[in-house]
């Protein structure tokens, strides 16, 4: 099969128009093999198959096109790791945005139940458990307009009341586009704590007050339940295949 025709069947299960669909320019940019690409293009239409039950969810899609994207960014090695990565990103992102959406205070208590699915359960039907909790979620009409208006609106930077939700937001996307692992995760706690204090200091955060300590705790915690996370999805992933290297 040639790669237009899989781009083609990529796009129509995921019902992307052309202007928002740019995966041949992103897998152009980090790939240079034909014969990786069709293998990653396949690996992707087979991960995709598992949420065939949710294609018409529309942001749904958009957020599997997301991982995607965004695995394709973190350059992997192999195929294997390439798959591994966008099997992590995508159980990190759905399960964080059920978690922001329930407001969850009891995440350790999610995280165990997340633990007994990953016992139990096969990657497709972990998926689809997953899409069944977050499908009213991605419906929810309210939920999706606040979610737009808060990336489209410009941070104030003085300080009110929403300073602990701003630093939060800050360091949660600092937590998702950053390369944390298992291997690397106390120089990813220092450079999280210098980025806190930056933080700090642009919002203009006493660091002897009690809210910064607290927030210092509560960040430490984020960091913990990342590392959480991607302990618990190392049980899903398979490291028998011999790695094919991506050039």
């Amino acid at each position: 099969m040639s790669l237009e025709s899989k781009y083609l069947k990529i796009q129509q299960f995921l019902s992307f128009p052309d202007e928002k669909f740019e995966l041949p320019q992103k897998i152009d940019s980090f790939i240079k093999s034909e014969d990786i690409k069709i293998e990653i293009l396949s690996k992707i239409h087979l991960f995709i198959r598992n949420f065939s039950m949710f294609r018409d969810v529309e942001f749904f899609m958009e957020s599997v096109y997301q991982c995607i994207e965004h695995t394709l960014e973190m350059e992997a090695d192999t195929i294997n790791d390439f798959n591994n990565l966008l099997i992590k990103n995508s159980l990190m992102r759905f399960i964080q945005d059920y978690i922001d959406y329930a407001q969850l205070t009891q995440k350790r208590q999610l995280l165990r139940l997340l633990s007994d699915s990953l016992d139990k359960l096969q990657i497709q039907p972990l998926f689809i458990n997953l899409g069944l909790m977050l499908k009213p979620i991605y419906q929810d009409t309210n939920y999706l307009e606040n979610l737009k208006t808060l990336n489209e609106k410009e941070i104030n930077y003085n300080l009110n009341d929403n300073l602990e939700i701003t630093i939060k937001n800050d360091i949660d996307n600092w937590l998702r586009t950053s390369n944390v692992t298992l291997d690397n995760q106390e120089e990813c706690r220092k450079e999280m704590l210098e980025y806190y204090d930056f933080l700090v200091a642009k919002y203009n955060l006493s660091i002897d007050s009690k809210k910064y300590l607290t927030l210092k705790t509560e960040i430490i915690e984020m960091l913990s339940m990342k590392l959480t996370l991607l302990s618990l999805m190392n049980t899903l992933l398979d490291e028998s295949t011999n790695p094919l290297p991506i050039r």
